[in-house]
Formats: structure tokens, sequence, C-alpha cells
């Protein structure tokens, strides 16, 4: 009995001895557990910030390529200031052409030098009653049209 009674006391201490290990463990487990939780969070919040870094980059990259449009866009209008320049005064050459012609044409308005240009046309107003006449013709053809 006294050899039973020390198993049983080797028994009882090694199971004690496991179960704090086994508590040990489990803690130590949990401990790793909330690690690995807390290292998923910082993962997740990483990659929200990292593509929300991608997409501020891809804006960025948006307007810049607009900018460098407005740039080259700005860049032809400087250089093309001279072609402008060289329009206009070609306009200017037309225009006070222009307003020569309109001024000879003017005064050959006000004192005619070809009388004989001019003729006089023949032709006659159809009386009240023609007219009256006629408006009732084709409002008559009008309503045969839309029936």
């Amino acid at each position: 009995v006294l050899n039973q009674k020390k198993e049983y006391d080797q028994l009882i201490n090694e199971r004690d001895i496991l179960s704090a290990q086994l508590i040990r463990r489990n803690d130590e487990l949990a401990l790793l557990y909330e690690k690995v939780k807390i290292q998923t969070n910082t993962l997740k919040k990483g990659e929200v910030q990292y593509k929300q870094r991608l997409e501020d980059l891809r804006h960025l990259k948006i307007k810049l390529q607009d900018t460098q449009r407005e740039l080259d866009s700005i860049k032809d209008g400087t250089v093309d200031v001279s072609g402008i320049s060289k329009e206009l005064a070609q306009k200017d050459k037309e225009l006070l052409h222009e307003k020569v012609k309109v001024k000879a044409l003017s005064e050959e308005l006000q004192n005619p030098l070809n009388v004989h240009r001019w003729r006089q046309l023949e032709g006659s107003d159809p009386g009240a009653f023609e007219l009256v006449q006629k408006n009732e013709l084709l409002q008559k053809r009008l309503i045969k049209k839309t029936e």
C-alpha cells in the first residue's frame, strides 16, 4: 500500500506539473493568438494605408499629366504668337481692302455712272378679291392633304 501511495503521490505530482505546464502552454498560446490578432490588424491597417497611398499616387500621376498637357498647350500657344500676329496683319490688310471697296461702291451708288444698268420690272399686284379666292383654294388643298 505504501508503494501504491508513493506511486499515487508521484502520479498526482506529475499530474499537477503537467496541469501547470498545460496552463502555461495555454497562456502562451493565448498570448500568441493575441499577437497574431494584433499583427493581422496591423497588416490590415498597413494594406489600407498602402492602397490609399497607391490611390494618392494615381491621382498625383493624373494631375501631373494634366499639368504637363497644360504646360505643352501653353508652350504651343507662345510659339504660335508669331503666326497669330502674321495672320492679324493679313486680316488688317483684307479689312482695309474691303473698306476701300465699300467706299467705292457707296460713291457709285450715290452717283451712278451707268444709268442703263437698271430696268423697270413690269408686273401688277392682284386685287383683294383674287387674293381671297387664292387663299380659299390653298386652304382647301391643305385640308385635303391633311385628311
